[in-house]
């Protein structure tokens, strides 16, 4: 239905004469009468009553009024709304983020949430391999990722990453001194590894491997975990130790210890991703204050 016709009623509802509504309307009399006749017509309804003191509402007309009223409400509701959206003041956006990624994706999101309060965020912890591939399709609009990247996607660079060992706090002075001892990482063969399913974390898996291969280090995984969490809390129980990102650090339990690592491929960059084969202002809002966010 023509939303022309229902603020033509509501205009006559409230000046109470053509002659005014017309004038307000800036159409001619004939025309609002037209208009008004058409909307008639369409509902099969009389809705005013002509009288030479101007034009009252029918009993159906009263009736239907309030109905009309929130239609119109709801059309200039979604005309604001689109324009937000348009201008991205307004509308959601789906994130991932990594391991690598655990403390500073949900930093960012709030202080862009503190800012744009009307837009709804929802951050997921899925593997790089997802991000990428949820953004190539267009199901995620941005991710906290490990780079680089490949084209078309385009990225920000926010930190540097590095690996650690995580250990049970009652074994750390001694693993610390043997590693100081014999200068390298040889030792980590000879102890029991903990390590994340490769489905799960096959970007920290690669880099671990990397690291490993340049060390010549063949390491005895004894188990995998699906999730960080309880990858860490079976290192709290002592029977292994795990490589890590420093990131880790942030929802470790309180009796396990890091020790950090050196040299190459003991770090990468991390940073935010995007494609930029989809428009998206409510996206660029976000790359806006990520961008405000580290002048600071």
């Amino acid at each position: 239905m023509d939303t022309q016709l229902l603020r033509a009623f509501l205009m006559l509802i409230e000046t109470g004469n053509y002659h005014e509504a017309a004038k307000r309307l800036f159409i001619t009399q004939p025309a609002l009468t037209k208009q008004i006749q058409a909307l008639e017509y369409q509902l099969n309804l009389p809705l005013f009553m002509r009288g030479r003191h101007g034009s009252q509402l029918t009993p159906a007309g009263k009736q239907l009024m309030p109905h009309i009223q929130a239609v119109i409400k709801q059309v200039e509701e979604l005309r604001q709304q689109a324009h937000d959206i348009s201008i991205g003041k307004a509308g959601s956006l789906a994130i991932g983020f990594g391991i690598s990624s655990i403390r500073i994706a949900p930093e960012l999101v709030a202080h862009f949430r503190r800012r744009y309060p009307q837009i709804n965020v929802n951050l997921e912890d899925i593997s790089s391999t997802q991000q990428a591939e949820g953004l190539l399709a267009g199901h995620l609009q941005l991710a906290f990722m490990r780079l680089p990247v490949e084209p078309p996607l385009a990225c920000i660079s926010l930190s540097t990453e590095k690996l650690t060992i995580a250990v049970s706090g009652r074994e750390k002075d001694g693993l610390v001194g043997k590693l100081q001892q014999e200068s390298d990482y040889h030792l980590l063969a000879e102890l029991p590894m903990l390590q994340l399913t490769p489905e799960r974390g096959p970007g920290l898996n690669q880099q671990i491997s990397r690291f490993l291969a340049f060390n010549h280090v063949n390491t005895n995984v004894i188990q995998h975990s699906r999730d960080i969490q309880t990858l860490l809390a079976l290192v709290a129980t002592g029977i292994g130790i795990a490589l890590v990102p420093e990131s880790a650090t942030h929802i470790a339990p309180h009796d396990i210890e890091f020790i950090p690592l050196s040299g190459p491929y003991a770090s990468w960059e991390v940073g935010l991703v995007w494609n930029p084969a989809w428009e998206d202002p409510v996206r660029e809002r976000f790359i806006e204050v990520v961008k405000s966010n580290r002048r600071l």
